[in-house]
């Protein structure tokens, strides 16, 4: 039984392995609303490629659910271009501290306090997700947009 189990599976992941190698023949998007993943597929329509439709899942993410995807936050990127060969591309969208900021301002009587930096106004970073957006779509995008 464990036998026929293993070639069974094997099969299968072969048969999974062929079947990445073909491209596919519709996008597919998910997003955590049913608003930002229509707002993705019309981008895809429109002519937009996966990066201008993650771009429009994000912005429409911050309008119908900026508690849990808004504009004030931050993130990473690991970017995949298609060609014969493949390259990959690393986006930082973390949130920065302000310029202005300086380690001692979490320092009181002369030792760090943690709690500074995560409560209160010392501990508000800006958001590095608009930024990275615009990157994304300048950078990776392919539809004309305004946001120059």
């Amino acid at each position: 039984m464990l036998r026929k189990l293993s070639t069974a599976a094997l099969l299968i992941l072969c048969s999974l392995t062929l079947q990445a190698n073909q491209h596919p023949s519709q996008a597919a998007i998910a997003s955590a609303h049913p608003a930002a993943t229509v707002a993705g597929l019309e981008t895809l329509a429109a002519g937009g490629n996966a990066f201008d439709a993650a771009v429009a899942v994000s912005a429409a993410l911050a309008v119908v659910e900026p508690y849990g995807s808004g504009l004030g936050g931050g993130g990473f990127f690991l970017l995949r271009k298609a060609s014969n060969t493949p390259s990959y591309h690393f986006l930082d969208a973390r949130e920065r501290a302000p310029l202005a900021a300086t380690a001692d301002l979490y320092l009181r009587n002369g030792q760090a306090d943690p709690n500074l930096s995560l409560n209160g106004a010392l501990a508000a970073a800006i958001p590095g997700l608009p930024a990275a957006l615009v990157e994304l779509a300048k950078r990776y995008g392919r539809l004309r947009r305004c946001i120059d």
